[in-house]
């Protein structure tokens, strides 16, 4: 009789205190927002556009890139990517796994980064992407943080000038 009554109990106080079932899986279409906006990550960057990548970040987002402070909040993010501008880069981001659940996502991949001209210098490496769903039911980036396989190859040395004979 106890038993039956203490598993009534918490029946009734499980009820009262509006225990949750766990988080719903990712589905499809979650996983799928998450490579389009891989892809739009990809194409923003790579046409310069501030505002376009920047409009992938939630507003409290934060971004640890290598060797550097980090970025918090869209304000930053864009002074960020506004200082890149000054170089043309091609950015293939290839995203390798995407897991979570209810309304957090992560995703991690490789990248491949080249400046052009392609003498400028290329760069392989990781990176970890963090998405939050929204009210709006749009995810957005929450944390990002990347890093180089190797140490980045330094640039072609310049050519040297033809040798120039003595003069007497």
């Amino acid at each position: 009789m106890r038993r039956i009554a203490a598993g009534s109990l918490l029946l009734v106080l499980a009820t009262l205190g509006g225990c949750k079932s766990a988080p719903a899986p990712l589905t499809d279409a979650d996983t799928a927002a998450a490579r389009d906006m891989t892809a739009a990550m990809s194409t923003a960057i790579g046409a310069n556009d501030v505002a376009g990548v920047t409009a992938l970040y939630a507003p409290d987002a934060m971004m640890m890139p290598p060797s550097m402070p980090m970025s918090k909040g869209t304000d930053q993010i864009r002074q960020f990517f506004q200082g890149m501008t000054s170089v043309k880069v091609n950015l293939q981001l290839t995203q390798q796994t995407a897991d979570g659940s209810g309304d957090f996502m992560y995703t991690t991949g490789r990248y491949h980064y080249q400046a052009m001209p392609p003498a400028a210098g290329t760069e392989d490496g990781k990176y970890l992407l963090v998405f939050r769903r929204g009210a709006d039911a749009k995810w957005k980036v929450v944390a990002e943080s990347w890093s180089a396989d190797a140490p980045a190859a330094p640039p072609a040395a310049p050519a040297k000038p033809a040798a120039q004979g003595r003069r007497h």
